[in-house]
């Protein structure tokens, strides 16, 4: 929705700040569960990773959350220097890198190649082609 320019048009304010508060919770819940990194796993009881850091940190930007005051218990501080402390987003896996280069915020030449199959939709999605 962001990339299109439809983001607050698709979901209304209320929706947006569910989105967040599901973000702080699931860092606040890590933080009891595991430690007090700033980052946020793969599931809720998942250690922190640099994909899923990453794409929650730019989710709360992307919500307007400010890069260094931003978010509840300073959630887009805490994540930024989660990311900044583990040596940035070159170390994410190669879907985080491709979605961080469709946003604009990672150079394709970054990305590692994928083989076309990974592009082509399934024919059961109603926005495929043949459907």
């Amino acid at each position: 929705m962001y990339i299109t320019g439809h983001l607050n048009s698709v979901f209304p304010e209320e929706h947006r700040k569910e989105i967040l508060r599901y973000l702080y919770y699931h860092q606040c819940i890590f933080r009891v569960l595991q430690n007090d990194d700033g980052g946020w796993g793969l599931h809720i009881e998942g250690h922190s990773t640099m994909f899923s850091t990453a794409l929650s940190y730019i989710c709360m930007r992307i919500l307007e959350e400010g890069p260094d005051d931003g978010g509840q218990d300073n959630a887009c501080p805490r994540a930024k220097k989660w990311i900044l402390d583990h040596d940035g987003v070159t170390h994410m896996p190669s879907w985080g890198k491709t979605w961080l280069s469709i946003l604009g915020l990672f150079d394709w030449s970054g990305s590692n190649p994928m083989p076309p199959e990974f592009w082509i939709l399934p024919s059961f999605l109603p926005m495929h082609p043949v459907v």
